[in-house]
This record gives C-alpha cells, sequence and structure tokens, in this order.
C-alpha cells in the first residue's frame, strides 16, 4: 500500500514508525484472509485474535500517564482501519466492531470494570459487541425501547436489538436501555453484559454485504450486577454521541483503505489490458478516470486526518470535522465504484460493497442527513448534534 501521505504534516515520527510496522506485518499476515470472507465469524474473530497477539489492540486504547488517562490516538486507529481495509474487509471489520464496542467501557467504565474487561479485550479472549439500534430505534437512538430496572444488586434488561456486529458471538454486549419510567435521551444507561447469559436468544442472521455476523436478537430478563453499569445512570446518550464521534473518521478511514485498494487494482489493470494496439492506460478516457479517483483519494485523506489530528493535537471538539470525512469518504468510494473502476477489480466486489452499502439500511438514512446536517451547521464550539445509529 502507497503509504506517502504519511510525509503530510499531520503525521509525527511515530505515527510515520507506526503505520509502516503495521502496513508491513498485515500484508505478511493477513493477505491469506481475502479468500475467506464468509458469514460465520470465524475469519473475524482469527483475524481479532492475531490483532491481540502481535500487541496491536493496545493501540486502540487510552494510555495510562501517571495515574492519569490520555487520549485514543485517533490517527493511529485511523492508520489501522485504512490499511485493514486496504487489506479485505473482513479485516476492516475484525478491527472496527470490537473496538467501538470496547470503547464505552475504555472511557467511561469504572476502574474495576477497566480491570476487569480490557486485559481481556486486548488479549483477544473478549470479544464485545455493540448493541445499540432496534427495529424501531436507529438514527433515532433517544428513542430505544430495551428497559432495565433496578432489582437488589442487579439490573433487569428486556428489550430487542438489531444491526448488532458479532451478533451470537460475542463475548460480552455493551447494551443501552432505557431505565425503567426515565424519558427522553437522559433515561438511557449503558451496560456490559455477558454474552453467555441465559436471557440472551438469537433471532435472526441478517443478510449483509460483505458478510459477516450481523443480526437480530432478545434479551429476556437479563441479570446484569450494577458493577458492570457503564458511566452513570443517565449517562448512556452522553456515552453514544462520543464513542460514534470517535468512530466517524476511522469509518472515513476505512473507506478510503477501500479507495486506495480500487486504484492500485484499476492502475494494474489499465496497464495490463491493451484496446487498440495499446493499453488502456494511455487513453485519455481512462487516465480522466484515474486522475478523479485519484484526486478524491487525497481529498478523502486530507479530511480523515485533519479530524484525527484536530483531536489527537488540539482540545477542540471534532463533531463537525468527523462528520465531513466520514460523509466525504465514504461518497468518495462509492463515486470511484460506479465511475467505472468496480468491473476492473479482479476479486469479489461484494467483499468490498459493506463499505457503502450500510448507508442503505433502514434507519440510517436519517442518519446520513443528521451528518450532512453537522457538516453545514456546526461551527467548532457548538455541542454536537444528537447523531446516532450504528456510525458505521
Amino acid at each position: 500500500m502507497d503509504l506517502s501521505h504519511l510525509s503530510w504534516p499531520f503525521f509525527d515520527s511515530p505515527c510515520v514508525e507506526f503505520a509502516g510496522n503495521f502496513e508491513r506485518w498485515v500484508r505478511a499476515e493477513l493477505g491469506g484472509f481475502e479468500q475467506d470472507e464468509g458469514g460465520d465469524g470465524r475469519a473475524a474473530r482469527q483475524i481479532f485474535e492475531h490483532f491481540a497477539a502481535a500487541g496491536w489492540l493496545r493501540n486502540t486504547l487510552p494510555t495510562q500517564t501517571l495515574g492519569e488517562q490520555c487520549k485514543i490516538s485517533l490517527r493511529h486507529v485511523s492508520l489501522m482501519r485504512e490499511i485493514s481495509a486496504f487489506s479485505s474487509a473482513i479485516a476492516d471489520v475484525a478491527l472496527s466492531e470490537p473496538w467501538l464496542a470496547i470503547l464505552p467501557i475504555a472511557l467511561y467504565g469504572s476502574q474495576d470494570l477497566r480491570d476487569e474487561l480490557l486485559p481481556g479485550y486486548l488479549a483477544g479472549r473478549l470479544l464485545p459487541a455493540f448493541a445499540l439500534s432496534e427495529p424501531d430505534a436507529g438514527s433515532d437512538a433517544a428513542a430505544i425501547t430495551t428497559t432495565a430496572y433496578r432489582d437488589g444488586n442487579h439490573y433487569v434488561i428486556n428489550g430487542r436489538k438489531t444491526w448488532t456486529s458479532n451478533c451470537a458471538l460475542a463475548d460480552l454486549y455493551v447494551v443501552f436501555a432505557r431505565i425503567e419510567g426515565q424519558a427522553g435521551a437522559g433515561g438511557i444507561a449503558a451496560f456490559a453484559i455477558d454474552g453467555r447469559d441465559s436471557g440472551i436468544a438469537l433471532e435472526e442472521r441478517l443478510s449483509v454485504l460483505p458478510p459477516h455476523t450481523v443480526g437480530t436478537w432478545t434479551l429476556t430478563n437479563c441479570r446484569v450486577p450494577s458493577r458492570r453499569l457503564i458511566g452513570q445512570l443517565g449517562q448512556g446518550f452522553k456515552i453514544v454521541l462520543h464513542v460514534l464521534e470517535l468512530f466517524r473518521p476511522t469509518v472515513g478511514a476505512a473507506t478510503l483503505g477501500f479507495a486506495r485498494r480500487a486504484l492500485s487494482e484499476a492502475v494494474e489493470r489499465s496497464v495490463n489490458r491493451t484496446t487498440f494496439k495499446k493499453p488502456i492506460s494511455e487513453h485519455q478516457l481512462i487516465q480522466a478516470k484515474l486522475a478523479d479517483m485519484a484526486v478524491g483519494i487525497d481529498a478523502a485523506a486530507l479530511l480523515v486526518y485533519r479530524a484525527a489530528w484536530q483531536h489527537d493535537a488540539t482540545e477542540r471538539g471534532i463533531s463537525r470535522e468527523s462528520a465531513i470525512a466520514k460523509l466525504y469518504s465514504r461518497d468518495c468510494f462509492r463515486h470511484h465504484r460506479s465511475g467505472g473502476a468496480d468491473f476492473w477489480w479482479p476479486w469479489h466486489r461484494s467483499r468490498y460493497d459493506g463499505g457503502t452499502s450500510v448507508s442503505a439500511l433502514p434507519g440510517v438514512s436519517n442518519f446520513r442527513w443528521n451528518e450532512r446536517n453537522s457538516a453545514a451547521h456546526h461551527s467548532p464550539k457548538s455541542p454536537p448534534a444528537p447523531m446516532s445509529g450504528n456510525g458505521s
């Protein structure tokens, strides 16, 4: 993968060194998974365990300095997603979905809860899942109806979730539920629920592209120890907004990785394919298509890494910047595909459709409108708008 964009001023020496090492590792260790992208979740779990065994997952969590928790490096995570996505869609799924799920615990969990759960994630033993969306609450996270009520030292949770990645495979579910009797966004709380709880039941596997384990499932009288509450009661909606704000630039980075792979394959095809006694790369129409792809990729990369750098290096919020980065990068990749690069690729197109087709899922169209609204109207000092959904 071409890493020439690492010469841009967004990246310091540690970022450059990290990206080079990670790219070499992915090329050596994950290439074999391109042909193994079934929907049973085995490949994704194996890749997740590979990430853990090699120590890469440490770069997805906040560091501790003198007892204080520092920021997550969004530049490191974005580079990881970009490079993983260039390799295969399943590699990106294996990295990104567990990371999204562990973020609420890493950022808002008590010290005891972090000590209990983060080591398992870092070791690859604990595969977490992010459970926000419901059949009637996609982009409108404040409308969730899954309920939780206190019973002694436990909370009892009942409800139905959908579009949950790693569904029926996860060792841990981060579930957002409404505290019984409390309406509105202020009545939502987050819980870490053991994946072996007898009240969890898979209802349906959902068919998505590329195939991975997304499903609808139910929680029936799940008893969760009160120590498994993430953050404070009523803090769930704030947690959702924060983690999805962090997640969005990395979604842009993943679609950037897909786009770079598309351009790489398209260039190779254009050099090797001959028409009218010369490679098609020498035809002006093809050159124009390739040029448009290169311009879009650079523009998307500038937006993605502006947001990541602003998070890492300043104290300013990134609600507007992260929305712009995700929106433009995803639209850029869709344009590459519809512009003709798609039929040049020798690998299965369906593996990369997931980077764009998710925007057509129920509820996510409103989420895209919220992104556009956020990008158009937020000033750097304004609070984030209530954007939600699964963020992917």
